[in-house]
């Protein structure tokens, strides 16, 4: 029987290789671009419609209170 040093080597062997592979198929992975461009685009948007119908503090006010602690 291996001792557990030896296993664990094995382990870490095992686990190396394997991140190994994992970069070389992160490269041919593709992603659907028409579909990450609407995505980010519906996000901008949304963002532009939250801003303008805002009624509370903006961002700066509300960090600058966290950070004066006025809550």
């Amino acid at each position: 029987m291996e001792s557990y040093q030896e296993i664990d080597e094995l382990l870490v062997h095992i686990t190396d290789e394997l991140n190994q592979i994992r970069k070389m198929t992160i490269g041919h992975i593709t992603v659907d671009k028409i579909k990450s461009e609407k995505a980010w685009n519906d996000l901008m948007n949304i963002s532009k419609k939250i801003s303008e119908e805002w009624k509370g503090r903006s961002a700066l006010e509300e960090i600058q209170s966290q950070r004066e602690k006025e809550w």
